[in-house]
């Protein structure tokens, strides 16, 4: 169960609330990081989720699958194992039950301090991503009809987990991953997304609107064109604000300022120490009031990053936050 205090501000942040703290949205992924807290301990996901816990993360956005034990005895990383061989068929009853139950468990490991938000893959960004992009349009070039299919198994399959996280209760957000921009824009036209993507998502998250669930969408690159669609279509947020690409927080504030919650929008990777204090100062004095902005990083706490770097910025939040 949640501590009261954070699901308050979790709550109130969703609902476009004034709130004393704003929420930490982020994901570790820095093996530097979990050994400068734990120099001496085998990493697992526990001393993972501690880590989240001493750096005051209120949300992690990114969910990932743990190593199951087959009833043969041979361990099998499912995550990776998809990555590799990418299965283009609808998922079953029993896959969605027994993913959802690892995550129902992790849960209640990232509890009471830290909410673990489920992430989902969309339709679109995994089917071009395994086809690989050039393939991808040389194949919607030739056999439309072909992609079109694929495109669908995987919206039956966020459906079905939009469905599950609904029907258990889970939380008060659901991330759906799904890259359609670069840094100077979509990487789609708008008509294409409006043909074979928008209302495919739409009908997918609806198990989540009906049940009163924030949807927000996880794409890097400069989204900026399509927001007023994603809207249209019942996004609630969107994530991570690509600073590089000119999704600027402040400025999405003055135009979304109660129609979309925006979370992310720290630049660490390519900033120094100063700029990502600054950077967070900013964000927090004028993106923050009214509510609906969760702070973060643009990229996660990835592995290249350097302790100085992901140091400066939680304490940049800390000091912050706690000052009268």
């Amino acid at each position: 169960m949640l501590d009261r205090k954070l699901k308050s501000c979790i709550e109130s942040a969703v609902n476009f609330q004034d709130v004393g703290h704003v929420p930490i949205c982020d994901f570790l992924d820095n093996q530097k990081l979990f050994n400068y807290f734990f120099p001496e301990r085998k990493i697992s996901l526990n001393e993972k989720i501690e880590v989240y816990h001493k750096l005051g993360i209120d949300i992690c956005w990114q969910f990932e699958r743990r190593q199951k034990i087959r009833k043969n005895g041979f361990f099998e990383n499912l995550c990776k194992h998809i990555l590799r061989n990418p299965s283009y068929c609808v998922l079953t009853k029993e896959a969605v039950i027994e993913e959802f139950d690892d995550f129902e468990e992790q849960q209640k490991m990232f509890a009471p301090y830290t909410y673990l938000a489920m992430s989902a893959d969309g339709c679109l960004g995994i089917v071009h991503r395994n086809l690989g992009f050039e393939a991808f349009n040389k194949k919607m070039y030739e056999d439309p009809i072909e992609i079109d299919k694929l495109i669908e198994i995987f919206a039956e399959n966020l459906f079905q987990r939009a469905d599950e996280f609904s029907r258990r209760k889970l939380g008060d957000l659901f991330f759906i991953k799904e890259d359609i921009a670069y840094e100077k824009g979509l990487i789609f036209s708008i008509n294409f997304l409006k043909s074979h993507w928008l209302n495919r998502i739409k009908d997918a998250i609806s198990p989540l609107k009906q049940a009163g669930i924030k949807v927000v969408l996880h794409s890097e690159g400069n989204i900026e064109p399509i927001l007023d669609e994603l809207i249209d279509i019942g996004i609630d947020g969107i994530h991570p604000l690509d600073r590089k690409a000119g999704m600027d927080a402040v400025l999405l504030k003055k135009t979304y300022a109660k129609s979309l919650l925006l979370l992310g929008s720290i630049e660490i990777e390519d900033a120094d120490a100063g700029a990502i204090i600054e950077q967070t100062k900013n964000c927090l004095k004028n993106a923050a009031f009214g509510g609906g902005f969760f702070i973060g990083s643009c990229s996660g706490i990835i592995s290249n990053l350097n302790l100085n770097k992901i140091f400066a910025f939680f304490n940049a939040i800390k000091d912050i936050q706690n000052t009268p």
